[in-house]
């Protein structure tokens, strides 16, 4: 037996295997159903897709053949990786490099070979599309060709996992950024806020008119920036995986409550006011929740209905309970959501709606984490318009006697 020799790129060979990461995972279909192709082109009753790794050959589909490496002093592959071309071995009997390879003279006894290399980037050839008999047999042209079509589209497969990997990576490092920036414009935006807002309430002395109204104005604009910020920070946790839940057992009612409380203000300046309707409520509404988080929903649905409902209207709040729900539904009386439109509701960075109907931009992020935090709580979100009339959003949560898992 004569082993094969190193290739001279092996230390970058090893480190796209590694950079792949596909060495001992699972088996896969689509490499399986490329070696089924390659079997049933060439006639023989074994094929594999095999990685030469530092120390041994490993099979990403095994076609015929039960073990899932072997050493790679015995792999033909060794041997094959060290061209471009396809490697056949008509009789390993009469081949010096083979005729004594534990491999040949026991199982699983191979006298035909006909391996071509995996050839990524930069002619890395980390292993090989092989087909392999246990007696003498030859190889047409044709199945040359083919073999090594199917060894391209193994190679497919390969690149396809380091795109989406480049991609995770990419997206990983988006969301780290963005907490980032987030979290150093919040901090000087607060203090920015709150000094302009000292000044809106003339806290430090009267101002002149033309001074107030500047104030104003930029009071206005640092809370916008603040909530941009704010929503930017929370979606890059949640898409991250990072925003952690306090659930405790919360009376959704005086939540409700809070939220309109806390939104008088932003209703007034729409031109509209809140009206709050219970059916059938006898006491308090328990369900299993962060109460800030769900008062971030509440106060998203309910400073987006005052902004899309005519001026001097109402929006329109509704809580209600089955067996094992309760559902929130904030109804506007706007313009409705186009059909066209709909589709855009719950995507990143999407207004809808008539522009004259936005009396107060918003970040067009609020529906998205509003989805998000409710499903996080077991629960759905949806809505319901009538074009030129009104739309309703709603939510539903578990009761706390039907929650599993929270």
């Amino acid at each position: 037996m004569i082993p094969a020799p190193i290739p001279e790129n092996e230390e970058e060979r090893i480190r796209w295997l590694d950079e792949l990461g596909i060495l001992d995972t699972v088996e896969e279909q689509a490499y399986d159903d490329l070696a089924l192709l390659a079997s049933h082109i060439c006639g023989t009753p074994i094929a594999l897709v095999s990685l030469v790794d530092r120390d041994r050959q490993w099979f990403k589909s095994h076609l015929g053949l039960a073990t899932r490496e072997t050493p790679r002093e015995y792999a033909f592959c060794s041997h094959a990786i060290l061209d471009n071309e396809v490697l056949v071995v008509e009789d390993s009997d009469r081949d010096e490099r083979f005729h004594d390879n534990p491999l040949v003279t026991g199982k699983p006894y191979v006298k035909f070979y006909a391996g071509t290399p995996l050839i990524l980037r930069d002619n890395i050839r980390l292993g090989t599309l092989c087909v392999i008999d246990n007696k003498a047999r030859q190889i047409t042209p044709e199945q040359k060709q083919a073999l090594k079509a199917l060894a391209r589209q193994v190679v497919g497969q390969m690149e396809l996992g380091l795109r989406v990997k480049e991609l995770q990576r990419l997206d990983r490092a988006k969301d780290e950024f963005v907490a980032m920036v987030s979290h150093e414009l919040r901090t000087p935006l607060t203090s920015i806020n709150g000094a302009l807002s000292l000044l809106h309430h003339n806290a430090l002395g009267q101002l002149d008119p033309s001074m107030s109204k500047m104030v104003e104005i930029a009071h206005r604009n640092a809370e916008r920036l603040l909530c941009i910020a704010n929503d930017i920070l929370d979606l890059a946790k949640i898409e991250a995986g990072r925003l952690k839940l306090n659930p405790q057992p919360t009376d959704l009612v005086a939540l409700t409550e809070h939220a309109i409380e806390l939104n008088r203000v932003y209703c007034a300046q729409c031109n509209c006011h809140l009206e709050m309707k219970c059916t059938g409520l006898k006491g308090p509404v328990i369900v299993s929740g962060d109460g800030q988080r769900l008062l971030q929903v509440l106060s998203n649905l309910i400073s987006n209905a005052a902004k899309f409902t005519h001026e001097g209207d109402s929006v329109e709040i509704f809580l209600a309970t089955d067996e094992t729900t309760a559902r929130v539904s904030i109804t506007d009386h706007g313009p409705g959501i186009p059909p066209e439109q709909r589709h855009q509701l719950f995507q990143r960075f999407t207004q809808t709606g008539a522009n004259g109907n936005r009396k107060l931009p918003g970040t067009g992020l609020g529906l998205v984490i509003c989805k998000e935090l409710v499903e996080m709580h077991q629960g759905a979100i949806g809505f319901e318009s009538l074009p030129g009339e009104h739309t309703t959003f709603y939510f539903s949560l578990p009761l706390i006697n039907h929650i599993r898992g929270v």
